[in-house]
């Protein structure tokens, strides 16, 4: 039997598409495995804060004005979600979970993508703030939104 050295590279997408497509289909099937499974989807109000930087992860924003307009919208698990205003450079967010995700989940992650869309292409940057628990009413206390990027779609993921 012949291998070329091109054989691993081979095996490893092949074992890594195969293990891939089951995740790819519970989130387009909006995080459902099997009809045992209770709760969910996850849901959480989000607050963007457009001119305000968090001073720790912890410390929920000022509500005297002092940290700019705010812009409040609700993420639903398995759902895309483009808030009327983005969260722009030097901009903050917090999330309140408003429903829990399924049984066994560990963690949910609010999602803000650069594109006016969730999808997972090259071009569209993601990134992730951790939500702290998953009952109704854990938080987000404040993220801070990277710099050189603004986030236009948001989602909470939860896995």
């Amino acid at each position: 039997m012949y291998f070329s050295s091109w054989t691993p590279l081979v095996v490893s997408l092949l074992t890594i598409s195969t293990t891939a497509i089951p995740v790819l289909e519970v989130r387009k099937n909006g995080g459902a495995t099997t009809a045992a499974t209770k709760g969910g989807p996850a849901s959480a109000k989000v607050t963007i804060y457009n001119q305000y930087t968090c001073v720790a992860p912890n410390t929920p924003p000022p509500t005297d004005g002092s940290a700019g307009t705010t812009i409040s919208f609700g993420v639903t698990e398995a759902q895309c979600t483009i808030p009327n205003t983005g969260l722009q450079f030097g901009g903050a967010l917090t999330a309140s979970l408003t429903a829990s995700p399924k049984t066994g989940t560990i963690g949910c992650y609010i999602v803000g993508h650069s594109q006016q869309g969730c999808g997972i292409v090259l071009s569209n940057v993601m990134y992730g703030w951790p939500v702290a628990g998953i009952n109704v009413g854990d938080s987000l206390g404040c993220g801070n939104a990277p710099s050189g990027t603004s986030w236009s779609a948001f989602e909470i993921i939860c896995q």
